[in-house]
């Protein structure tokens, strides 16, 4: 819209493992073009993004082009398609469905922005509709990115691994000791009479507190790649080596935490959602990235962190708040030890 750029897309529903309820939503990019000079660059830096995983305002476009919502049924006249900004349909939309598909052509606003001409051109009805189901669509598809360390959302994932980096065990030695800097944190369902809770605790190590293994899971959870590099998604079951390699990333570099998010399907076998990889801050990718979002701010201190979905930066304050959960794993290691000394002490 306001030809800034022409882009063909498609949105494809995926089988979501955590809920079923709630699919997950991948878009490839399957024609971009500049319409003018102006954003001929842009466009260049944007046709490295071909694929990604959509947010949940997706989910909510799919729900209103499935039975759009409208105002009023004019009779369509033909002749009177330029008035209503329909002639040769230059904005085309089609849901495809198990056994048919509906096309629609998006004509012009009209009172005051808040409702739009839209043309079924199945059933050759014009409706009048609301303007912002047109504008979800219409408007920006790469801002609607899922930018979370996975798309699949938070509730039901049970299982996170990660790996401590050298230098970071460094400060850690009872970590490193108890554990050797391979942590797994895992979701149990605990039954408080009437009622059942979760609860996450370090495998193998009693010490630790739950509430901050609950930390931990959370943090990783509301991440967001604030700056994410205008590249595709990569494949889903690729290693973490293959995708720093996809970021341009020196691979003499190593992560100072990297790790994956699981479910537990069955005793034998976990479904891997996402592998995930955060480099101390100052690294960067051997050449420079375009980013997804045009004019991005990257701050000295924001930290690079490489998944199955994402590639780029996480804002400078975050990085310090996960290396604060594993000192506070550390001190409940220490405080663990010390209480330990001392019932040794009183024994007779």
């Amino acid at each position: 819209e306001k030809n800034k750029v022409r882009v063909h897309y498609v949105l494809t529903r995926e089988e979501n493992p955590l809920n079923v309820k709630e699919a997950a939503y991948k878009v490839e990019i399957r024609e971009l073009a500049a319409v003018d000079d102006k954003n001929a660059k842009r466009v260049a830096e944007l046709s490295r993004l071909r694929t990604f995983y959509a947010s949940a305002l997706v989910r909510t476009i799919v729900q209103d082009w499935s039975a759009p919502d409208f105002y009023y049924i004019i009779p369509h006249e033909a002749q009177r398609d330029a008035e209503y900004g329909l002639k040769d349909c230059r904005d085309q939309l089609t849901v495809q469905f198990r056994t048919k598909a509906r096309k629609f052509c998006i004509g012009t606003a009209t009172q005051g922005d808040t409702r739009r001409y839209l043309l079924d051109a199945e059933n050759d009805k014009l409706l009048l509709t609301p303007d912002f189901t047109v504008r979800r669509i219409v408007n920006n598809i790469f801002a609607q990115r899922e930018q979370s360390l996975h798309p699949f959302g938070a509730d039901g994932a049970d299982l996170i691994e990660a790996a401590i980096g050298t230098d970071e065990l460094a400060r850690l030695p009872l970590l490193r000791e108890k554990t050797g800097g391979n942590i797994k944190l895992r979701m149990l369902v605990k039954d408080e009479g009437k009622k059942k809770i979760n609860v996450w605790h370090v495998e193998n190590t009693l010490s630790i507190m739950p509430s901050h293994a609950a930390e931990f899971a959370q943090l990783l959870y509301a991440l967001r790649v604030s700056a994410p590099f205008a590249l595709s998604a990569g494949k889903a079951d690729a290693a973490i080596t293959e995708l720093t390699q996809q970021a341009g990333i020196d691979a003499k570099v190593r992560p100072a935490l990297s790790g994956a998010i699981k479910l537990k399907r069955t005793d034998k076998q976990d479904i891997q959602l996402t592998t995930f990889a955060f480099f101390p801050p100052g690294v960067k990718p051997r050449e420079a990235h375009a980013y997804q979002f045009d004019q991005q701010l990257v701050r000295p201190k924001d930290t690079l962190v490489v998944t199955n979905y994402n590639s780029g930066y996480i804002t400078a304050d975050l990085y310090p708040r996960l290396l604060t959960i594993l000192q506070k794993f550390e001190n409940d290691l220490l405080e663990a030890q010390k209480k330990g000394e001392e019932q040794k002490k009183k024994k007779p």
